[in-house]
């Protein structure tokens, strides 16, 4: 397909002298290298420079910046690396306007980032983790300013005292949890309904992550901070439901899951595993199905319109609401398909659906049948599994009648007693 050419000026790459013209279109960077048409996909391009170390350079240099996918290592992994064009311009405006012409060609505007570094979050390498991937936001058509927060309290007020209008986005580096206190922190605000569409974005730095897998399956990347901080650098923007949490007096809001049962006495009861990683939960829920529990309760559910209803399970319509009442193995409530890097849990799970997808287990299910699907769900293999359910909903209503037991919201713990969850579709934004 033809490609509009929207800049053109003289341009060659270093150190030959700038005597053709080079072409911007608005999906690459073209010019001429010993007689061939040489590209570089604006795709792959985050910024540009003219801090050239070229300094004996005859003409004026500008440096280009892109993170191309290449195959590396023995196992041919797919990665973004760095590569750096240097260009030779005629003169100093010459490359001002080539700088200013790609710069417009990749955003409408220099953005203005803060970036929150949760350093006790997972295995408290979040701090690293941003070293990492700190050049490539330098390289970057962006600003931003950095914070460590060191707690849920530290998080929210920073979040909720922040000057919205010198910002145009905001970075978690840390887990799910960093990004439940941040979103509460908007919601906090007296200015939310603004302040919640502030573009989000997040590079893993917990331990689950699962908000930040299921951004880079959507972008089709890798699961890589290099890769999230890519993301984040383009721009691109991705609607994203959150749910309202209404639990006796008080109201907040979930963007990632509620689990109770197997699943949140596999999470909260593992803590003193810490140092395992992820590996925690799993030998934890071994121990647990070992020495299966079942909890009574209540669990009625508003269905989504692309949720059918299957007749063989045991559910009582009670005008719009369905009702089970019964003993449970687990119930895990997603808004995303990740619940962890590695846990598909729900797949058929989308960002900007409208609904919370939610599997249940009853009692009843073999400890064989539980183990496979908590082994198959890493790879979302797990639904077809007997006596595994499979719902879509628009509101659901949980009233736990086993007098103990633990309720998950976002990976943190809430309290034991009956809630209600309702989708507010597309209320954020998030970076994908």
């Amino acid at each position: 397909m033809e490609q509009t050419i929207i800049f053109q000026k003289p341009l060659a790459i270093y150190p030959q002298p700038p005597t053709e013209l080079g072409n911007l279109t608005t999906e690459a960077l073209f010019w001429l290298e010993r007689g061939e048409v040489r590209r570089v996909d604006l795709r792959d391009v985050v910024g540009v420079s003219t801090k050239s170390d070229r300094a004996k350079a005859s003409f004026p240099c500008l440096l280009v910046y892109a993170y191309p996918i290449v195959k590396t290592g023995k196992l041919a992994t797919e990665q973004r690396v760095l590569k750096e064009y240097c260009f030779t311009c005629p003169d100093l405006e010459t490359r001002s306007q080539w700088q200013q012409a790609i710069n417009r060609a990749l955003a409408s505007k220099q953005r203005q980032l803060q970036i929150i570094i949760n350093p006790v979050s997972g295995k408290k390498q979040a701090s690293e983790i941003f070293e990492r991937v700190r050049p490539l936001l330098d390289r970057s058509y962006l600003q931003y300013t950095v914070r460590e927060t060191h707690s849920t309290e530290d998080t929210q007020n920073f979040v909720r005292n922040l000057d919205l209008a010198n910002i145009d986005g905001l970075v978690v580096v840390g887990g799910d949890g960093t990004v439940h206190d941040a979103i509460a922190g908007l919601m906090m605000r007296p200015d939310w309904e603004i302040a919640i569409k502030l573009p989000l974005g997040v590079i893993p730095g917990g331990t689950g992550n699962g908000l930040s897998r299921s951004l880079l399956e959507l972008a089709k990347a890798a699961y890589d901070p290099l890769n999230a901080a890519f993301a984040i650098a383009k721009g691109k923007l991705q609607a994203f439901d959150l749910a309202a949490v209404e639990q006796g007096d008080r109201q907040y809001y979930s963007c990632l899951s509620l689990a109770w049962g197997l699943v949140s006495d596999a999470d909260i009861e593992s803590e003193k595993l810490k140092f395992l990683g992820s590996l925690r939960f799993d030998l934890y829920a071994l121990w647990l199905i070992a020495r299966l529990r079942t909890y009574r309760g209540r669990f009625s559910f508003v269905p989504h319109p692309d949720c059918p209803i299957n007749s063989q399970y045991k559910i009582e319509q009670q005008g719009e609401w369905q009702v089970i009442e019964d003993n449970f193995v687990f119930l895990w409530a997603m808004n995303t398909p990740w619940a962890a890097h590695d846990m598909n849990v729900t797949p058929y799970a989308r960002l900007d659906d409208g609904a919370i997808d939610v599997l249940i287990m009853r009692q009843g299910t073999s400890r064989l049948e539980i183990l496979k699907a908590l082994l198959r769900c890493g790879k979302g293999e797990h639904l077809d599994l007997p006596n595994l359910e499979y719902y879509k909903v628009s509101s659901f209503r949980l009233e736990p009648l086993t007098p103990k037991g633990l309720l998950v919201v976002d990976g943190e713990l809430v309290d034991y007693s009956p809630l209600k969850m309702t989708v507010i579709p597309n209320l954020a934004r998030v970076h994908s």
